[in-house]
């Protein structure tokens, strides 16, 4: 690595922390959102202003009939979700990898295309479904286009990455190898039983989950031709974030978070930066987006809950603000196909993840139909 190169990474770090920071100070500490980290997917609070639900299409979404057949596999079978409708169905992928069956929301393609839009949860990511088809309008957005949704259930605190050790989620040990079953073990599942191809995919993520999709798009090039970050953390590598990163890990799931990529500094750390990847990103299609800490529209306080969810959202976006505004640094230093968009108001709230992906779709749909 050159002394030049080495500079501007240290930079853009220190950028990162530095515009969270000044955000942080300066954005306004009372209003509500659903964030992530404080009452994201996981909470038992219910979000205090969803997203904003679209009008029932105009045509039968039946998910029991005709496009929501229901798929067997070697150990299982698909079931409908019956909250979500519009096709969607539940199924069990057996993961050889972390040796049981991981739960698949699947919303089958509207024309029997063979893309595929992977859309990855946050850090209280639930065991029930994917926040994607509750807290956000996802299955709606792409209600008849012509893509398979694939939505993972699980995987809380993961960053959907391979953990050096096994989990300790409530007393039961679980082996964490989330990239390998969501580039290896899946594809093939998918392509027999939804015709999905293996190489004509784009993944998507929320915080977590968009450092997660980044990073899979860098090291699986010929999986995913598209990838989209919502408000995601694009340096966990930066100063501060070796500690803000476990810590919020540890708040969630009580468990030991080294055993995710080691202790600080550790190579893992370094696999799993998307800003340490930039030079695997430049060529592949790119829309990231992140608020500005402000609330905005969908932040509206109704309780004492809700104005500390806001806190913590208003803080979470502004870390999230500036990795991104640091990652668009690096990855500008050279030709790229990156689109960044910015909003004026919003903090880390599902309400604009959703309209993120809308905003997202025209090159979502583009990159998988070229």
């Amino acid at each position: 690595m050159s002394q030049t190169t080495l500079r501007r990474r240290v930079a853009a770090g220190f950028t990162a922390v530095a515009t969270a920071v000044g955000l942080m100070a300066g954005a306004p500490g009372v209003a509500s959102a659903q964030s992530d980290l404080s009452a994201g997917s996981g909470s038992n609070e219910p979000p205090p202003q969803a997203a904003p639900a679209m009008a029932p299409a105009a045509v039968n979404e039946n998910p029991v009939g005709n496009r929501g057949w229901m798929r067997p596999d070697s150990t299982g079978h698909c079931d409908p979700d019956l909250g979500a409708m519009s096709w969607v169905q539940f199924c069990d992928v057996w993961s050889p990898s972390m040796n049981r069956n991981i739960r698949v929301q699947v919303q089958p393609s509207s024309h029997g295309g063979n893309g595929g839009l992977y859309l990855l949860d946050g850090l209280r990511a639930r065991d029930d479904w994917n926040a994607w088809t509750r807290d956000a309008q996802a299955h709606r957005s792409f209600l008849m286009d012509n893509v398979t949704l694939v939505m993972p259930v699980g995987g809380q605190v993961s960053f959907y990455s391979d953990w050096e050790r096994p989990i300790n989620l409530g007393g039961n040990l679980l082996e964490y190898k989330w990239e390998t079953f969501l580039t290896k073990e899946l594809p093939g599942y998918l392509q027999q039983h939804f015709g999905v191809s293996p190489n004509n995919n784009a993944i998507a993520g929320l915080s977590m989950g968009g450092s997660a999709a980044a990073t899979l798009a860098a090291h699986h090039r010929d999986q995913f031709k598209q990838v989209s970050v919502f408000s995601g953390y694009m340096n966990p590598t930066a100063p501060g974030m070796y500690s803000m990163i476990p810590l919020a890990m540890f708040d969630q799931c009580k468990c030991d978070p080294f055993a995710m990529w080691g202790l600080p500094g550790s190579p893992a750390w370094g696999y799993n930066d998307p800003l340490l990847n930039v030079n695997r990103l430049r060529d592949i299609p790119m829309y990231l987006t992140a608020g500005s800490a402000i609330p905005g529209q969908y932040d509206q306080p109704s309780s004492l809950q809700a104005v500390f969810n806001t806190f913590n959202g208003i803080i979470l976006e502004g870390l999230s603000r500036g990795s991104t505004i640091a990652f668009q640094n690096v990855i500008n230093a050279e030709a790229n196909r990156a689109t960044f968009e910015y909003r004026t108001t919003g903090i880390h709230g599902w309400g604009y993840w959703n309209d993120d992906l809308i905003a997202a779709k025209p090159q979502i749909l583009g990159a998988l139909r070229g």
